[in-house]
Protein backbone atom coordinates (compact mmCIF):
# COMPACT_ATOMS: atom_id res chain seq x y z
CA UNK A 1 0.00 0.00 0.00
CA UNK A 2 1.49 3.37 -0.98
CA UNK A 3 2.01 6.12 1.51
CA UNK A 4 -0.72 8.43 0.12
CA UNK A 5 -3.35 5.69 0.18
CA UNK A 6 -2.35 4.77 3.72
CA UNK A 7 -2.61 8.41 4.84
CA UNK A 8 -6.04 8.68 3.24
CA UNK A 9 -7.26 5.57 5.09
CA UNK A 10 -5.92 6.94 8.39
CA UNK A 11 -7.77 10.23 7.82
CA UNK A 12 -10.98 8.35 7.04
CA UNK A 13 -10.61 6.19 10.16
CA UNK A 14 -9.93 9.21 12.37
CA UNK A 15 -12.93 11.01 10.88
CA UNK A 16 -15.13 8.02 11.60
CA UNK A 17 -13.89 7.83 15.21
CA UNK A 18 -14.58 11.53 15.75
CA UNK A 19 -18.03 11.18 14.21
CA UNK A 20 -18.81 8.12 16.31
CA UNK A 21 -17.38 9.67 19.44
CA UNK A 22 -19.32 12.94 19.32
CA UNK A 23 -22.94 12.91 18.21
CA UNK A 24 -25.23 15.91 18.55
CA UNK A 25 -28.93 15.38 19.18
CA UNK A 26 -31.98 17.53 19.84
CA UNK A 27 -34.84 15.24 20.86
CA UNK A 28 -35.73 12.66 23.51
CA UNK A 29 -36.31 10.12 20.76
CA UNK A 30 -32.67 10.48 19.72
CA UNK A 31 -31.54 10.34 23.35
CA UNK A 32 -33.36 7.04 23.83
CA UNK A 33 -31.85 5.70 20.62
CA UNK A 34 -28.27 6.34 21.69
CA UNK A 35 -28.97 5.34 25.30
CA UNK A 36 -29.07 1.74 24.10
CA UNK A 37 -25.90 1.94 21.98
CA UNK A 38 -22.24 1.64 23.01
CA UNK A 39 -19.13 3.77 22.79
CA UNK A 40 -20.46 7.22 21.95
CA UNK A 41 -20.28 10.76 23.26
CA UNK A 42 -23.72 12.35 22.98
CA UNK A 43 -24.17 16.11 23.21
CA UNK A 44 -27.78 17.22 23.50
CA UNK A 45 -28.95 20.67 22.50
CA UNK A 46 -29.86 22.68 25.63
CA UNK A 47 -33.55 23.26 26.17
CA UNK A 48 -36.70 21.98 27.82
CA UNK A 49 -37.98 18.60 26.63
CA UNK A 50 -41.34 17.11 27.59
CA UNK A 51 -41.45 13.42 28.46
CA UNK A 52 -45.07 13.16 27.30
CA UNK A 53 -44.00 14.06 23.75
CA UNK A 54 -41.82 10.95 23.69
CA UNK A 55 -43.70 8.54 25.94
CA UNK A 56 -46.55 7.78 23.57
CA UNK A 57 -49.02 4.93 23.83
CA UNK A 58 -46.95 2.86 21.40
CA UNK A 59 -43.75 3.43 23.40
CA UNK A 60 -45.53 2.47 26.60
CA UNK A 61 -46.79 -0.78 25.04
CA UNK A 62 -43.31 -1.71 23.83
CA UNK A 63 -41.59 -1.05 27.16
CA UNK A 64 -40.36 -4.18 28.93
CA UNK A 65 -39.78 -4.21 32.71
CA UNK A 66 -36.63 -5.42 34.41
CA UNK A 67 -36.65 -8.80 36.14
CA UNK A 68 -38.15 -7.39 39.33
CA UNK A 69 -40.98 -5.65 37.49
CA UNK A 70 -39.76 -2.06 37.19
CA UNK A 71 -40.48 -0.06 34.06
CA UNK A 72 -38.31 2.76 32.70
CA UNK A 73 -39.30 5.83 30.72
CA UNK A 74 -35.75 6.20 29.42
CA UNK A 75 -33.38 3.23 29.75
CA UNK A 76 -29.62 3.78 29.45
CA UNK A 77 -28.74 0.17 28.65
CA UNK A 78 -25.66 0.88 26.50
CA UNK A 79 -22.10 0.92 27.82
CA UNK A 80 -19.01 3.11 27.46
CA UNK A 81 -21.00 6.25 26.72
CA UNK A 82 -20.79 9.89 27.69
CA UNK A 83 -23.99 11.96 27.73
CA UNK A 84 -23.35 15.70 27.94
CA UNK A 85 -26.80 17.03 28.80
CA UNK A 86 -25.68 20.40 30.10
CA UNK A 87 -28.58 22.85 29.96
CA UNK A 88 -31.12 20.09 29.26
CA UNK A 89 -34.29 19.85 31.34
CA UNK A 90 -36.66 16.93 30.97
CA UNK A 91 -40.13 17.73 32.31
CA UNK A 92 -42.26 14.81 33.47
CA UNK A 93 -45.99 15.27 33.90
CA UNK A 94 -46.68 13.25 37.05
CA UNK A 95 -49.71 11.69 35.32
CA UNK A 96 -47.12 9.58 33.48
CA UNK A 97 -45.97 8.00 36.75
CA UNK A 98 -48.99 5.69 36.67
CA UNK A 99 -49.14 4.73 32.98
CA UNK A 100 -47.32 1.41 33.45
CA UNK A 101 -49.54 0.49 36.42
CA UNK A 102 -46.37 -0.76 38.13
CA UNK A 103 -43.16 0.52 39.71
CA UNK A 104 -41.54 3.08 37.45
CA UNK A 105 -38.23 4.90 36.98
CA UNK A 106 -38.08 8.06 34.93
CA UNK A 107 -34.43 7.29 34.14
CA UNK A 108 -32.89 3.82 34.49
CA UNK A 109 -29.19 3.17 33.92
CA UNK A 110 -28.06 -0.46 33.60
CA UNK A 111 -25.10 -0.08 31.21
CA UNK A 112 -21.47 -0.02 32.32
CA UNK A 113 -18.99 2.87 32.23
CA UNK A 114 -21.61 5.53 31.53
CA UNK A 115 -21.10 9.22 32.33
CA UNK A 116 -24.18 11.47 32.50
CA UNK A 117 -23.69 15.14 33.26
CA UNK A 118 -25.61 18.40 33.38
CA UNK A 119 -29.18 17.08 33.28
CA UNK A 120 -32.20 18.41 35.18
CA UNK A 121 -35.34 16.30 35.58
CA UNK A 122 -38.41 18.12 36.88
CA UNK A 123 -41.72 16.55 37.85
CA UNK A 124 -44.79 18.66 37.07
CA UNK A 125 -47.91 18.13 39.16
CA UNK A 126 -48.68 16.00 42.18
CA UNK A 127 -50.27 12.88 40.69
CA UNK A 128 -48.90 9.85 42.56
CA UNK A 129 -47.14 6.81 41.19
CA UNK A 130 -49.17 3.63 40.73
CA UNK A 131 -46.97 1.41 42.90
CA UNK A 132 -43.94 3.52 43.76
CA UNK A 133 -40.74 4.25 41.92
CA UNK A 134 -37.68 6.43 41.47
CA UNK A 135 -36.74 9.46 39.43
CA UNK A 136 -33.38 7.81 38.69
CA UNK A 137 -32.37 4.16 39.16
CA UNK A 138 -28.62 3.71 38.92
CA UNK A 139 -28.05 -0.04 38.48
CA UNK A 140 -25.01 -0.07 36.17
CA UNK A 141 -21.38 -0.41 37.25
CA UNK A 142 -18.66 2.26 37.04
CA UNK A 143 -21.18 5.01 36.36
CA UNK A 144 -20.42 8.69 36.89
CA UNK A 145 -23.41 10.96 37.50
CA UNK A 146 -22.34 14.59 37.55
CA UNK A 147 -24.23 17.86 38.02
CA UNK A 148 -27.61 16.16 37.74
CA UNK A 149 -30.57 17.81 39.48
CA UNK A 150 -33.83 16.06 40.31
CA UNK A 151 -36.94 18.06 41.25
CA UNK A 152 -39.21 15.35 42.61
CA UNK A 153 -42.96 15.27 43.22
CA UNK A 154 -45.74 12.74 42.80
CA UNK A 155 -46.53 10.62 45.86
CA UNK A 156 -49.39 9.81 48.20
CA UNK A 157 -49.82 10.48 50.99
CA UNK A 158 -47.89 13.73 51.03
CA UNK A 159 -47.97 16.34 53.75
CA UNK A 160 -47.66 14.11 56.82
CA UNK A 161 -44.27 12.45 56.50
CA UNK A 162 -44.47 8.85 57.68
CA UNK A 163 -47.27 9.43 60.21
CA UNK A 164 -49.88 7.60 58.13
CA UNK A 165 -47.59 4.61 57.65
CA UNK A 166 -44.82 3.41 55.39
CA UNK A 167 -45.29 -0.36 55.39
CA UNK A 168 -47.81 -2.72 56.92
CA UNK A 169 -50.92 -1.33 58.62
CA UNK A 170 -50.91 1.95 56.72
CA UNK A 171 -53.74 4.37 57.39
CA UNK A 172 -53.75 5.38 53.71
CA UNK A 173 -52.55 3.69 50.50
CA UNK A 174 -48.82 4.25 50.02
CA UNK A 175 -47.54 5.41 46.62
CA UNK A 176 -43.96 6.55 47.15
CA UNK A 177 -41.80 8.43 44.66
CA UNK A 178 -38.13 8.62 45.58
CA UNK A 179 -35.14 10.38 44.07
CA UNK A 180 -31.99 8.46 43.10
CA UNK A 181 -31.53 4.77 43.94
CA UNK A 182 -27.98 3.42 43.59
CA UNK A 183 -27.62 -0.34 43.06
CA UNK A 184 -24.40 -0.71 41.04
CA UNK A 185 -20.71 -1.16 41.83
CA UNK A 186 -18.13 1.65 41.77
CA UNK A 187 -20.71 4.32 41.04
CA UNK A 188 -19.76 7.98 41.58
CA UNK A 189 -22.29 10.75 42.19
CA UNK A 190 -20.73 14.22 42.12
CA UNK A 191 -22.25 17.73 42.38
CA UNK A 192 -25.79 16.35 42.20
CA UNK A 193 -28.86 17.79 43.93
CA UNK A 194 -32.32 16.52 44.77
CA UNK A 195 -35.17 18.81 45.81
CA UNK A 196 -38.09 16.69 46.89
CA UNK A 197 -41.76 17.50 47.44
CA UNK A 198 -42.58 13.83 47.53
CA UNK A 199 -42.73 11.12 50.17
CA UNK A 200 -39.68 8.97 49.52
CA UNK A 201 -35.93 8.93 49.99
CA UNK A 202 -33.70 11.39 48.14
CA UNK A 203 -30.33 9.64 47.64
CA UNK A 204 -30.36 6.00 48.73
CA UNK A 205 -28.38 2.79 48.24
CA UNK A 206 -29.87 -0.69 47.83
CA UNK A 207 -27.20 -3.26 47.05
CA UNK A 208 -24.74 -0.66 45.79
CA UNK A 209 -21.05 -1.27 46.47
CA UNK A 210 -18.17 1.18 46.54
CA UNK A 211 -20.61 4.05 46.13
CA UNK A 212 -19.05 7.51 46.30
CA UNK A 213 -20.91 10.80 46.87
CA UNK A 214 -19.20 14.18 46.70
CA UNK A 215 -20.67 17.69 46.93
CA UNK A 216 -24.23 16.35 46.77
CA UNK A 217 -27.26 18.13 48.22
CA UNK A 218 -30.60 16.75 49.41
CA UNK A 219 -33.44 19.06 50.40
CA UNK A 220 -36.92 18.20 51.61
CA UNK A 221 -39.79 20.10 53.25
CA UNK A 222 -40.70 20.48 56.93
CA UNK A 223 -44.14 20.96 58.46
CA UNK A 224 -45.32 21.27 62.04
CA UNK A 225 -47.81 18.83 63.47
CA UNK A 226 -49.88 21.86 64.48
CA UNK A 227 -50.28 22.73 60.80
CA UNK A 228 -51.40 19.17 60.08
CA UNK A 229 -53.96 19.29 62.89
CA UNK A 230 -55.39 22.56 61.55
CA UNK A 231 -56.57 20.89 58.33
CA UNK A 232 -60.29 20.69 57.65
CA UNK A 233 -59.96 18.06 54.92
CA UNK A 234 -57.41 15.61 53.60
CA UNK A 235 -56.09 12.15 54.38
CA UNK A 236 -55.14 12.87 57.99
CA UNK A 237 -58.48 14.57 58.64
CA UNK A 238 -60.29 11.58 57.14
CA UNK A 239 -58.73 9.21 59.70
CA UNK A 240 -59.32 11.52 62.63
CA UNK A 241 -55.67 12.61 62.75
CA UNK A 242 -54.60 9.13 63.73
CA UNK A 243 -50.94 8.11 63.42
CA UNK A 244 -49.24 4.74 63.18
CA UNK A 245 -46.89 5.61 66.06
CA UNK A 246 -47.65 5.97 69.77
CA UNK A 247 -46.91 9.21 71.57
CA UNK A 248 -45.66 9.61 75.14
CA UNK A 249 -49.21 9.02 76.41
CA UNK A 250 -49.51 5.77 74.48
CA UNK A 251 -51.98 7.17 71.95
CA UNK A 252 -51.60 6.70 68.19
CA UNK A 253 -52.46 10.24 67.18
CA UNK A 254 -50.68 13.12 65.48
CA UNK A 255 -49.36 15.03 68.47
CA UNK A 256 -49.08 18.83 68.55
CA UNK A 257 -45.85 20.66 69.19
CA UNK A 258 -43.48 18.79 66.86
CA UNK A 259 -41.96 19.28 63.41
CA UNK A 260 -41.95 16.53 60.78
CA UNK A 261 -40.22 16.13 57.45
CA UNK A 262 -42.59 15.40 54.59
CA UNK A 263 -39.91 13.24 52.98
CA UNK A 264 -37.79 10.28 53.97
CA UNK A 265 -33.99 10.39 54.26
CA UNK A 266 -31.55 12.70 52.52
CA UNK A 267 -28.89 9.95 52.28
CA UNK A 268 -29.94 6.41 53.16
CA UNK A 269 -28.36 2.95 53.12
CA UNK A 270 -30.30 -0.30 53.05
CA UNK A 271 -28.73 -3.63 53.92
CA UNK A 272 -29.27 -4.89 50.39
CA UNK A 273 -31.49 -4.82 47.34
CA UNK A 274 -31.39 -4.08 43.65
CA UNK A 275 -32.08 -6.40 40.75
CA UNK A 276 -29.86 -9.12 42.20
CA UNK A 277 -30.94 -8.63 45.84
CA UNK A 278 -27.32 -8.48 47.00
CA UNK A 279 -25.81 -7.00 50.14
CA UNK A 280 -24.80 -3.36 50.18
CA UNK A 281 -21.06 -2.63 50.35
CA UNK A 282 -18.83 0.35 51.06
CA UNK A 283 -20.28 3.87 50.89
CA UNK A 284 -18.49 7.22 51.16
CA UNK A 285 -20.06 10.68 51.41
CA UNK A 286 -17.77 13.73 51.21
CA UNK A 287 -18.89 17.38 51.49
CA UNK A 288 -22.56 16.45 51.24
CA UNK A 289 -25.49 18.24 52.82
CA UNK A 290 -29.03 17.29 53.82
CA UNK A 291 -31.70 19.82 54.70
CA UNK A 292 -35.23 19.30 56.02
CA UNK A 293 -35.28 15.53 55.57
CA UNK A 294 -36.50 12.87 58.00
CA UNK A 295 -32.91 11.77 58.59
CA UNK A 296 -29.94 13.56 57.06
CA UNK A 297 -27.63 10.54 56.91
CA UNK A 298 -29.02 7.09 57.78
CA UNK A 299 -25.98 4.88 57.25
CA UNK A 300 -25.04 1.54 58.74
CA UNK A 301 -22.09 -0.71 58.01
CA UNK A 302 -23.21 -3.92 56.30
CA UNK A 303 -20.04 -5.61 55.04
CA UNK A 304 -17.55 -2.86 54.20
CA UNK A 305 -16.44 0.48 55.62
CA UNK A 306 -18.73 3.49 55.54
CA UNK A 307 -17.44 7.07 55.80
CA UNK A 308 -19.20 10.40 56.25
CA UNK A 309 -16.72 13.28 55.98
CA UNK A 310 -17.11 17.07 55.97
CA UNK A 311 -20.90 16.72 55.73
CA UNK A 312 -23.72 18.80 57.22
CA UNK A 313 -27.35 18.46 58.24
CA UNK A 314 -29.75 21.40 58.54
CA UNK A 315 -33.21 21.28 60.08
CA UNK A 316 -33.63 17.51 59.81
CA UNK A 317 -35.86 15.43 62.08
CA UNK A 318 -32.67 13.53 62.89
CA UNK A 319 -29.24 14.62 61.70
CA UNK A 320 -27.24 11.39 61.74
CA UNK A 321 -28.59 7.90 62.50
CA UNK A 322 -25.69 5.49 62.22
CA UNK A 323 -24.37 2.03 63.05
CA UNK A 324 -20.70 1.09 62.67
CA UNK A 325 -19.91 4.23 60.67
CA UNK A 326 -16.99 6.67 60.77
CA UNK A 327 -18.04 10.33 60.81
CA UNK A 328 -15.26 12.88 60.35
CA UNK A 329 -15.40 16.65 60.76
CA UNK A 330 -19.14 16.91 60.13
CA UNK A 331 -21.82 19.25 61.43
CA UNK A 332 -25.47 19.61 62.19
CA UNK A 333 -28.13 21.25 64.34
CA UNK A 334 -30.96 20.17 66.60
CA UNK A 335 -33.48 22.72 65.37
CA UNK A 336 -36.17 20.17 64.45
CA UNK A 337 -34.80 17.03 66.07
CA UNK A 338 -31.73 15.34 67.58
CA UNK A 339 -28.32 15.73 66.04
CA UNK A 340 -27.34 12.08 66.49
CA UNK A 341 -28.60 8.58 67.10
CA UNK A 342 -26.02 5.81 67.45
CA UNK A 343 -27.39 2.30 67.68
CA UNK A 344 -26.04 -1.09 68.69
CA UNK A 345 -23.94 -3.07 66.26
CA UNK A 346 -20.44 -2.34 65.02
CA UNK A 347 -18.66 0.40 66.96
CA UNK A 348 -19.03 3.90 65.52
CA UNK A 349 -16.35 6.62 65.46
CA UNK A 350 -18.00 10.05 65.36
CA UNK A 351 -16.71 13.64 65.26
CA UNK A 352 -19.55 16.18 65.04
CA UNK A 353 -20.04 19.89 65.65
CA UNK A 354 -23.36 21.25 66.90
CA UNK A 355 -24.20 24.40 64.93
CA UNK A 356 -27.54 25.49 66.42
CA UNK A 357 -29.98 24.59 69.20
CA UNK A 358 -32.61 27.15 68.26
CA UNK A 359 -35.57 24.77 68.42
CA UNK A 360 -39.06 26.26 68.04
CA UNK A 361 -40.88 22.97 68.57
CA UNK A 362 -40.34 20.00 70.90
CA UNK A 363 -37.06 18.08 70.80
CA UNK A 364 -36.16 15.60 73.56
CA UNK A 365 -32.41 15.07 73.19
CA UNK A 366 -29.26 16.32 71.56
CA UNK A 367 -28.06 12.74 71.02
CA UNK A 368 -28.99 9.18 72.00
CA UNK A 369 -26.18 6.63 72.16
CA UNK A 370 -26.66 2.90 72.69
CA UNK A 371 -24.50 -0.15 72.06
CA UNK A 372 -20.88 -0.82 72.85
CA UNK A 373 -17.48 0.79 72.37
CA UNK A 374 -18.52 3.82 70.34
CA UNK A 375 -16.14 6.81 70.27
CA UNK A 376 -18.12 10.04 70.13
CA UNK A 377 -16.88 13.63 70.04
CA UNK A 378 -19.41 16.46 69.95
CA UNK A 379 -18.23 20.09 69.86
CA UNK A 380 -20.11 23.33 69.44
CA UNK A 381 -19.93 26.29 67.11
CA UNK A 382 -20.81 29.75 68.37
CA UNK A 383 -22.96 30.76 71.33
CA UNK A 384 -25.63 28.18 72.18
CA UNK A 385 -26.65 29.74 75.50
CA UNK A 386 -29.92 31.22 74.20
CA UNK A 387 -31.21 27.99 72.67
CA UNK A 388 -32.59 24.85 74.25
CA UNK A 389 -30.48 22.88 76.71
CA UNK A 390 -30.89 19.23 75.72
CA UNK A 391 -29.03 16.17 76.99
CA UNK A 392 -26.75 13.63 75.43
CA UNK A 393 -28.34 10.38 76.58
CA UNK A 394 -26.19 7.27 77.10
CA UNK A 395 -27.99 3.91 77.13
CA UNK A 396 -30.95 5.44 75.33
CA UNK A 397 -32.25 4.30 71.97
CA UNK A 398 -34.08 6.12 69.22
CA UNK A 399 -37.89 6.14 69.30
CA UNK A 400 -39.99 3.97 67.02
CA UNK A 401 -39.18 4.85 63.39
CA UNK A 402 -37.19 7.83 64.73
CA UNK A 403 -40.50 9.63 65.22
CA UNK A 404 -40.02 12.67 67.46
CA UNK A 405 -43.19 12.35 69.53
CA UNK A 406 -42.71 8.63 70.23
CA UNK A 407 -40.97 7.61 73.49
CA UNK A 408 -37.27 6.96 73.60
CA UNK A 409 -36.14 3.46 74.52
CA UNK A 410 -33.17 1.95 76.34
CA UNK A 411 -30.62 -0.80 75.74
CA UNK A 412 -27.56 -2.20 77.50
CA UNK A 413 -24.65 0.11 76.70
CA UNK A 414 -21.00 -0.12 77.70
CA UNK A 415 -17.55 1.10 76.77
CA UNK A 416 -18.70 4.39 75.30
CA UNK A 417 -15.99 7.06 75.07
CA UNK A 418 -17.65 10.47 74.91
CA UNK A 419 -15.91 13.83 74.59
CA UNK A 420 -18.56 16.52 75.03
CA UNK A 421 -17.62 20.17 74.49
CA UNK A 422 -21.12 21.55 73.85
CA UNK A 423 -21.90 22.60 77.42
CA UNK A 424 -24.97 20.37 77.26
CA UNK A 425 -25.70 17.85 80.03
CA UNK A 426 -24.92 14.15 79.81
CA UNK A 427 -27.34 11.56 81.18
CA UNK A 428 -26.22 7.96 81.74
CA UNK A 429 -29.15 5.68 82.50
CA UNK A 430 -29.17 2.50 84.59
CA UNK A 431 -28.33 0.36 81.54
CA UNK A 432 -25.02 2.13 80.94
CA UNK A 433 -21.75 0.78 82.29
CA UNK A 434 -18.01 1.34 82.12
CA UNK A 435 -18.26 4.41 79.90
CA UNK A 436 -15.66 7.19 79.88
CA UNK A 437 -17.14 10.66 79.78
CA UNK A 438 -15.15 13.90 79.41
CA UNK A 439 -17.53 16.84 79.47
CA UNK A 440 -17.94 20.55 80.15
CA UNK A 441 -21.61 20.12 81.09
CA UNK A 442 -23.56 18.63 83.98
CA UNK A 443 -23.57 14.84 84.39
CA UNK A 444 -26.36 12.63 85.73
CA UNK A 445 -25.03 9.11 86.20
CA UNK A 446 -27.33 6.23 87.14
CA UNK A 447 -25.11 3.60 85.58
CA UNK A 448 -22.37 1.29 86.82
CA UNK A 449 -18.61 1.82 86.71
CA UNK A 450 -18.73 4.93 84.55
CA UNK A 451 -15.73 7.28 84.69
CA UNK A 452 -16.56 10.99 84.61
CA UNK A 453 -14.05 13.79 84.09
CA UNK A 454 -15.15 17.41 84.04
CA UNK A 455 -13.41 19.85 81.70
Amino acid sequence: MNRHLFSLLVIILISNVITAAEIRISSLKELVKYASKNGNTIIMQPGIYSMKDYLTTDVIKQTVPDKIGRYAMIHFSGSDNVFDLTGVTIEVDTKLLAVFKARVSELYLSGKNVHIKGLTVTDLGTHPTAKGGHSFTLAGDNAKIEKVTLNVSGSSPYGYGDLLGKGDSNLAPLQKHSGMCIEGTNDTIIDCAIYSKSYGHLFFIQGGRNVYFENCYAEGVMRTTDEMLAETSGLAYDVGFAAVYKNYKGKKVITPGYTKSLNECGFRMYGGGGVDERKTGAVTAINCKAKNTRIGFAFGRVADDVLIKNCETIGCEVGYNITGVKVENSRGDLVNGPLLYVTKGDAADVDLTLTSNDSKTTVHALACIAGNNHKITIKKEGDLSKGKILPIKIGTTAPTANNGFSPLGSAPTSGIVLNNSTGMPVELNSMSSFCKIATDGEVYDKGKGNQISKK
